[in-house]
């Protein structure tokens, strides 16, 4: 059975979907079989993965499946996309916000993508879900469906803050039926510098603000990362001897340990 982590922060701009498709690619090259979830409407990680094939997804995405009242396998399956060997997507499209709005009103609303992954989790060792930078229902169904969160955050003042939001959904969606054994893995520090002291001070904050919260991994600033998603590949094989391609794979090895 999978393990489902979500990749969660209610502030945009933090590394969400950087960190999913780098962890996503690094667990499929360790041998897991690996899902990627992207359920963010801007549909940054679909792109990122598949490009313009985007298009011939508008009947078969992850918003067609929530939707459903009662989707079969055989949906689910249509959806997935192959991308890399052990790694596979259920992608976003552009219907899918329009499709956000409707789900607010459906019955079990914040219960769809756990029915969705209770019929595939079998097939997978990991499945990574990419979350939009909001409080909304995509965000409840995914922390609905976890076993784990992971909270990335760069470490400037108002990204930081987003981690305090964050936790405080955690907290609500562990105090309901919907999720009580739902668990925060950490935190991941992004672009870390050293070139100003304020990284180093948010980290330090952070640290002492979340005693018992770990700092999962700290991520260095680098352009290798942008680059490599414009090519549509995780960092560590577009620059393998980068620094920041070193810290992807660590973390992997660090979510390895947890969930073990």
């Amino acid at each position: 059975m999978a393990i489902i982590i979500s990749i969660a922060n209610q502030k945009g701009g933090v590394g969400k979907t950087t960190i999913s498709l780098n962890l996503a690619h690094a667990l499929a090259k360790k041998g897991y079989d690996t899902l990627i979830i992207d359920t963010d409407p801007q549909f940054n990680l679909t792109f990122a993965l598949i490009g313009m094939d985007i298009i011939n997804y508008s009947d078969n995405n992850i918003g067609t499946l929530l939707i459903e009242n009662s989707v079969k396998k055989t949906q689910i399956e249509e959806a997935i996309v192959h991308i890399d060997e052990n790694l596979s997507l259920i992608p976003s499209h552009l219907k899918v916000s329009a499709i956000e709005r409707l789900l607010m009103t459906a019955y079990m609303r914040e219960q769809r993508l756990k029915r969705v992954l209770e019929k595939i989790e079998d097939e997978y060792d990991f499945i990574i879900i990419d979350n939009p930078p909001s409080l909304g229902i995509f965000l409840i169904n995914s922390l609905g469906a976890s076993d784990y969160v992971l909270i990335p955050t760069e470490l400037g003042y108002f990204s930081v803050m987003g981690v305090q939001l964050t936790l405080d959904v955690i907290r609500e969606i562990k105090s309901t039926e919907l999720n009580p054994d739902l668990e925060i893995m950490g935190i991941v520090a992004n672009k870390f510098t050293r070139q100003s002291k304020v990284p180093q001070v948010r980290l330090d904050q952070l640290k002492e603000a979340y005693p018992n919260l770990p700092i999962v991994a700290i991520l260095p600033r680098a352009v290798a990362v942008e680059k490599s998603q414009e090519e549509g590949k995780p960092v560590f094989e577009f620059e393998p001897n980068n620094r920041v391609s070193k810290a992807f794979l660590k973390l992997a090895e660090s979510v390895i340990k947890n969930v073990r």
